[in-house]
């Protein structure tokens, strides 16, 4: 029988397992026909073009040309229930506080972080481009 903290291990890799391998660009993502990412469980996060479209519209150049997607939302264990790290290798963390229409997004050891609601909010406008994961 599995140790409680081996249970916890496997439970949360197969919630992450729609994480993304690899963030891709928002202009390669434009690019492509069928726009997707591949995800650590081994699956394909698709994109829908019209959102890709519609946000390369809404951001300014520099945002949108530094823009990796999916934007990736984690829930830290170790922090408030309501809050979620906002990962960022480019522009995601301006991005959506553009597209959310946030005037400042705050920040913890040099990592913006948002709330849920502003994430489910964001999910409900966007669906596919981003995903949660937990650590």
């Amino acid at each position: 029988m599995p140790s409680v903290d081996e249970w916890l291990s496997h439970t949360l890799r197969s919630i992450n397992d729609a994480l993304p391998k690899r963030v891709e660009k928002l202009t390669r993502l434009l690019e492509m026909e069928k726009p997707y990412v591949e995800t650590v469980g081994g699956g394909r996060h698709y994109f829908s073009k019209e959102e890709l479209q519609r946000i390369n519209h809404q951001l300014p150049k520099e945002v949108a040309q530094t823009l990796y997607l999916p934007i990736v939302f984690t829930k830290h264990h170790e922090m408030d229930e309501s809050v979620y790290l906002i990962r960022a290798r480019g522009s995601e963390a301006e991005a959506f506080r553009i597209l959310m229409q946030i005037p400042e997004l705050p920040k913890t050891k040099n990592q913006h972080y948002t709330y849920k609601p502003l994430v489910a909010e964001f999910l409900n406008r966007y669906p596919t481009l981003a995903v949660i994961g937990y650590i």
